[in-house]
């Protein structure tokens, strides 16, 4: 494909980069595009799949704004030519150039427009005269898939909001190509916590010896029947549990082993949950967020007597089983057994998925614990 372009040069930390600016008819950029989603099978990928909603014929969606409102797109599409393209110059101004931009048969990776582009298939299909739209086109020609994907994320993760869930991939990715120290230069302690967090994660889904295996859906994957938790809730939960000093240094592998064999103590101490997840709120919401708000706890305890083995924590763990008649929350009073985490039976407490009411539970579980051990080591 052959057209008139301008080509810009803009220099940032860096290396330089070069833009060409074009405009397409639709149809005919419509046809050269391509996405690349992230899928748990395409984990180099970085797309998400467009939202419906904003693709309906309902007020406020791009394809009413294009059939029946004002319908100007003033803002351009970003795409990049992973290969080589041939550029004539026909004038020259130094940092701006006119020319003609020939891309060959390259495709057109979609980095940011994915929505207006498909809002202009919709169009067409009403009406075949927005073929010939014309559309403004920033074109890249970077090689490498990774320098899209960073695009894209500061694009919509800076600029915009893209959803947590994909940005946790993203910063996974990031950790593979460019390595700890990077992505900490880029987004802060917090973005390599996430990024081990979700590698974490990968781990408790893959590990067969893990309660978690084959339970855990991933970002893009459809609905199955055996996913009883999202990815986000756990690499959400987990990059908090990663604020602890004490973790700093272990492998993702040392760690997953830590929270592979925290988790099989709970399964022992609840089977019945894991049984039927549905019917309790132990591997729901509440019941995740407060016991990796208690693993380092647990965790500790079981340091201070030189054994994290998986039988010591549900040793610690089974304080939570006792009677103890003294805590100052009566739902707390009677053992916190299965039944206390049942969607039919349990108190609001165990239930509320709010930050507030989980940040009460938490403190009124390690209430219970020390209660309990006060009362094992009380004389008889």
């Amino acid at each position: 494909m052959q057209l008139d372009a301008f080509r810009i040069s803009q220099r940032g930390g860096l290396d330089g980069v070069e833009i060409y600016v074009a405009v397409f008819k639709a149809i005919d950029l419509i046809n050269r595009t391509a996405i690349d989603r992230w899928t748990a099978k395409n984990p180099g990928g970085y797309q998400r799949p467009p939202s419906e909603r904003r693709l309906s014929f309902n007020r406020g969606s791009i394809v009413r704004y294009l059939v029946k409102e004002l319908g100007c797109f003033p803002t351009s599409v970003l795409v990049n030519i992973r290969g080589d393209v041939e550029y004539e110059k026909v004038s020259d101004m130094g940092w701006l150039s006119y020319g003609t931009l020939d891309t060959g048969d390259n495709r057109f990776w979609v980095i940011d427009g994915q929505h207006r582009l498909e809002a202009l298939k919709r169009a067409i299909e009403r009406n075949r005269d927005f073929e010939d739209y014309p559309v403004i086109a920033s074109v890249l020609r970077l090689p490498e898939r990774f320098d899209e994907m960073m695009l894209f994320y500061i694009v919509n993760r800076r600029q915009r909001s893209v959803q947590t869930d994909l940005v946790y991939r993203h910063l996974q990715r990031m950790m593979w190509q460019k390595g700890t120290q990077w992505v900490e230069e880029m987004e802060g302690q917090r973005g390599v916590r996430i990024g081990f967090a979700t590698e974490v994660v990968d781990l408790l889904n893959g590990e067969p010896a893990s309660p978690w295996h084959g339970r855990v859906q991933v970002v893009g994957e459809p609905n199955r029947e055996d996913y009883i938790v999202s990815d986000s809730l756990l690499i959400k939960t987990l990059s908090d549990v990663l604020r602890e000093r004490v973790f700093d240094g272990l492998s993702t592998r040392e760690f997953s082993g830590f929270i592979i064999g925290y988790w099989n103590a709970l399964y022992q101490l609840y089977p019945e949950c894991f049984a039927a997840p549905s019917d309790y709120t132990l591997l729901g919401t509440p019941g995740v967020q407060v016991m990796h708000m208690m693993f380092p706890i647990v965790h500790a305890r079981c340091l201070a007597q030189k054994d994290a083995s998986e039988a010591a924590m549900e040793r610690q763990l089974e304080k939570l089983l006792q009677h103890t008649p003294d805590h100052s929350n009566p739902d707390l009073r009677g053992p916190l057994d299965a039944e206390f985490w049942s969607k039919s039976h349990g108190p609001l407490i165990a239930m509320s998925k709010s930050g507030e009411n989980i940040k009460r539970l938490y403190f009124d579980m390690l209430e219970k614990m020390r209660l309990a051990e006060e009362a094992s080591a009380s004389p008889a």
